[in-house]
């Protein structure tokens, strides 16, 4: 009898490695596919959308020329009270920071988010993301640009009205929170 108890168990040990093993197995072979190169930022020398020199010239008046120095220093990016989640990214891709809507959006569910949000925030996932201004750049990844979102929320002093600003990337510490 106890000779029999040991092998059922051993079967049962054998019936449960081989289980976990064709789980993993089937996880790797059915698992999404993602597409890295949707992440990295857009080549501006091919690219056919709108930028945000675009956006500086039809909103702000600015020559062509004023706009394109600026955006090569980057864009301060007002998240508002009137913002959503959906409008958020497609301005991203529509002003050329990101090169495809779906690759941000799953980076932003699966960035880590170190910095709670606020009542207001949008919910992205298990994430969110702060009202405040945050600081991009046109060739960040989608990766860097979610990492921003998530984590560096910047108080807004002043409300011009507009989506895009000329300001710099953020490439600090967190700035307006208690460090710990």
């Amino acid at each position: 009898m106890h000779k029999l108890k040991n092998i059922s168990t051993r079967n049962l040990l054998l019936y449960i490695l081989a289980i976990l093993v064709v789980a993993a197995v089937s996880f790797q072979i059915f698992r999404p596919k993602i597409d890295q190169s949707q992440f990295q930022p857009i080549d501006k020398s091919n690219w056919e959308g709108k930028t945000v020199a675009d956006y500086f010239v039809e909103k702000m008046r600015m020559t062509p020329e004023e706009a394109k120095n600026f955006e090569k220093n980057g864009a301060s990016f007002y998240v508002t009270e009137n913002t959503n989640l959906n409008a958020l990214i497609s301005n991203l891709h529509s002003y050329g920071f990101v090169r495809d809507e779906q690759a941000l959006r799953y980076a932003l569910e699966n960035s880590e988010d170190t910095n709670p949000g606020q009542e207001n925030a949008i919910k992205v996932g298990k994430n969110t993301i702060d009202r405040g201004v945050y600081g991009l750049g046109t060739q960040m990844t989608a990766w860097e640009i979610a990492r921003i979102l998530l984590n560096y929320p910047q108080e807004v002093k002043t409300d011009y009205g507009y989506m895009f600003m000329p300001g710099t990337p953020y490439m600090g510490e967190p700035q307006g929170r208690p460090l710990e």
